[in-house]
């Protein structure tokens, strides 16, 4: 079978090639081929079989480091590395469903972040026009800020829905934990896709970064001008770290789908402990510096200020990664 000989081809594309190492190759392929064969008959459909195959071959790295050794023997048998849980074949088609799902996920997540900072940004332009109109008329209101709330928690509520609908989506593909093997000609159809888009993420976390740093020179700016009471500094500040996190968002969560796919960057087989670890961290920390922003915000009326907390939460959890995965490095080499 094409898909089952371009795997084999791939694991002992760089070795040697001996005899000796052709004979290893030719074995490994028979076995799966009959492994194949034997989920077939059990009634697995193709990709089920191929799956299972893949899954059961165990860990790529220990089958060529056993083939260089050069005895047939210290080649694995299926199902002596990695366990079905730990890694899931995945075929061009389910591939391609994959990046669709990626790219709309990435979108949504963006959007949905976007919304959620923007919501306050509404609330603020809200309270600035609608001062604004009774300025001039000479009059006050009491419902101007029940009337400003309303976009602030319609757009909060429009980001919550987006993070819980795609957010069950993927879970759909059930890839979380998990190694993904691809046959050769994706593999490398992938590598070529990935090694396309980087100058494009290069583009846009520039441009994120460029925009975060701006946003407070936006508000200095609005001051100066419109005045220190103005609620339009605040609505600068939160468009243009807005607009610069859904750059990142958007475009870090596609390059890492093609790092998920092709078991690279962060997704390396070494780095899985350590994401793991520094994952649950962020899932901690940047939730409560939200919460913390709201509610010095709407109790202590310090949105002009507390906006700090998002930059030292992340120059302190950027510290944090670098120094654990440090450790764990060195812990490796011991």
């Amino acid at each position: 079978m094409d898909t089952l000989r371009n795997y084999v081809d791939s694991i002992f594309a760089d070795l040697p090639k001996t005899a000796e190492m052709l004979r290893q190759k030719q074995e490994l392929l028979d076995r799966m081929q009959q492994r194949f064969d034997q989920l077939k008959a059990e009634g697995k459909s193709e990709h089920e079989a191929i799956g299972m195959v893949f899954a059961e071959l165990g860990d790529v790295d220990a089958i060529r480091a056993a083939a260089a050794a050069g005895t047939p023997e210290d080649v694995p048998e299926a199902g002596a590395g990695m366990t079905n849980e730990q890694q899931v074949f995945l075929s061009p088609e389910q591939v391609d469903e994959y990046i669709d799902h990626r790219h709309r996920f990435a979108w949504a997540m963006a959007t949905g972040v976007f919304l959620c900072i923007m919501g306050p940004a509404s609330m603020f332009l809200g309270q600035y026009l609608v001062e604004s109109y009774f300025r001039r008329a000479g009059r006050s209101s009491d419902l101007v800020g029940v009337l400003t709330m309303v976009p602030l928690f319609v757009l909060i509520a429009a980001g919550v829905a987006l993070f819980i609908l795609f957010g069950m989506r993927e879970e759909q593909f059930e890839l979380e934990n998990k190694r993904v093997q691809l046959d050769s000609t994706t593999y490398a159809r992938l590598k070529a896709e990935h090694k396309a888009f980087r100058p494009r993420l290069a583009t846009a976390v520039a441009i994120g970064v460029a925009l975060c740093i701006l946003a407070p020179v936006s508000m200095l700016l609005a001051v100066v001008l419109l005045g220190e009471n103005n609620g339009l500094s605040l609505v600068f500040l939160l468009s243009f770290i807005a607009i610069g996190v859904f750059l990142f968002i958007y475009f870090g969560t596609q390059n890492e789908t093609y790092e998920k796919l092709l078991a690279i960057g962060e997704f390396a087989k070494d780095k899985a402990e350590e994401n793991k670890v520094v994952g649950i961290v962020a899932g901690v920390v940047f939730p409560l510096a939200a919460a913390v922003y709201l509610i010095a915000g709407f109790v202590y009326y310090a949105w002009a200020t507390a906006w700090i907390i998002f930059p030292i939460v992340g120059i302190l959890f950027g510290i944090f990664a670098t120094v654990y995965n440090g450790y764990m490095d060195l812990k490796k080499k011991k």
